[in-house]
């Protein structure tokens, strides 16, 4: 028996040879693959653009001076006293930077996903693109050999 052609590996589980594609411990025949490709999947951004929003919006009550003295009381801080416009202007400026800090963490990640009889799943998830499109080529290539052409 002809041992397969490795045509792909990372060195870290991740293992295409000319008839299995190997992510870890699950290892997946190239026949019983019938789609594959390179997936986006987008971030989450409304949590972080909510945050910068309200916390704009609360920074331009308290540069406005939109809070009525006698609605809340002045806050002490250090034994001064401090306006609850003031308190508004910076609570809205750190809310507003929490929500720029998370809106510039979040990323897109990329994935390969492949279907198979058992559905369609992200065999390999990463935030690095050329490292999933290394893998999907391997793919490519493990079909050519077999003369199989899936849905890419």
């Amino acid at each position: 028996m002809i041992p397969d052609k490795v045509l792909y590996t990372d060195g870290r589980g991740i293992t295409v040879t000319d008839s299995t594609f190997q992510v870890n411990k699950t290892s997946y025949q190239i026949e019983g693959i019938t789609k594959h490709g390179l997936f986006i999947l987008r971030p989450e951004r409304l949590p972080g653009m909510l945050l910068l929003i309200v916390g704009f919006l609360v920074a331009i009550v308290g540069i406005l001076n939109l809070i009525p003295s006698s609605l809340i009381a002045d806050v002490q801080l250090r034994g001064e006293t401090v306006n609850a416009n003031v308190v508004a202007l910076w609570a809205g400026v750190a809310v507003a930077l929490i929500g720029l800090i998370i809106l510039c963490v979040v990323r897109e990640r990329y994935a390969v996903r492949i279907s198979t009889a058992e559905g369609e799943k992200n065999a390999v998830v990463s935030t690095k693109k050329e490292y999933i499109s290394q893998i999907v080529n391997a793919l490519n290539d493990a079909f050519s050999h077999h003369n199989i052409h899936p849905v890419s």
